[in-house]
């Protein structure tokens, strides 16, 4: 969060120099969300994420 411009004057947990939250992002996976996503794009990132394994 603190790397979007509106946040970047809050601190942050920071390990060895190193952001918490940034350290999460590098090992995370950023799925897309909306309160206002249909069935129909809800069931197409489903149908994609169980096509990776």
């Amino acid at each position: 969060m603190q790397m979007q411009p509106i946040f970047k004057k809050y601190d942050y947990i920071q390990i060895e120099k190193e952001s918490v939250s940034e350290d999460i992002y590098k090992r995370g996976v950023c799925l897309p969300s909306d309160t206002k996503m249909t069935k129909e794009e809800q069931e197409k990132v489903i149908e994609v994420i169980k096509g990776l394994f």
